[in-house]
């Protein structure tokens, strides 16, 4: 191949590469879900705060989303959830088949970050999940139900990654909704 055609063709490679990378990076502030109320621990250094909303963001991204590239840049390999429900795996594993679950339940399932607090190393979340139960649930089949209901994280970060955490989720009101659990 002639040095002219040569560089012809990485140039519109660049090119191409570069008309891309605006559309990847607008795609991925998408999946983010912007935080209604946020507030950072006024001792934390910009650099800290930064980096922990980063996490946070990221984190909120993957459960908005179920990629799977966001939970391994904002969660540690060795992470631990201190508030294992039955019948899930411990650590990272544990995060990807709650996902799984949900969204094989709640396929277009959303989550809207509602407030965001940020201390030393901790992140604090309240956050609604909204979507619909077009599939089963627990061996149940969907109910074609709306669904809406909230959770709460209690995050310890190091490193700029998740090494540990306590969650609660409104899961009787996500039964209930789903037609799993009649009262």
């Amino acid at each position: 191949m002639k040095a002219s055609k040569l560089i012809r063709v990485i140039g519109g490679v660049l090119f191409l590469t570069m008309l891309a990378a605006p559309a990847a990076r607008a795609q991925e502030n998408a999946d983010i879900p912007v935080p209604k109320s946020v507030t950072i621990d006024k001792s934390l250094s910009k650099a800290e705060a930064a980096q922990l909303l980063k996490t946070g963001k990221l984190l909120y991204a993957f459960w908005n989303t179920g990629k799977e590239v966001y939970l391994s840049q904002a969660v540690s390999p060795e992470f631990f959830d201190n508030t294992l429900p039955v019948g899930r795996p411990q650590g990272y594993q544990g995060i990807l088949f709650a996902s799984k679950n949900f969204r094989t339940a709640v396929p277009d399932l959303q989550c809207s970050v509602e407030d965001l607090i940020i201390t030393k190393g901790k992140i604090v979340c309240r956050q609604i999940y909204t979507g619909h139960n077009t599939g089963p649930v627990n061996g149940h089949l969907a109910s074609g139900n709306a669904i809406k209901f909230f959770a709460i994280d209690i995050l310890h970060v190091k490193n700029g990654k998740v090494y540990e955490d306590w969650h609660l989720e409104d899961n009787l009101t996500f039964l209930q909704q789903a037609g799993v659990v009649k009262l």
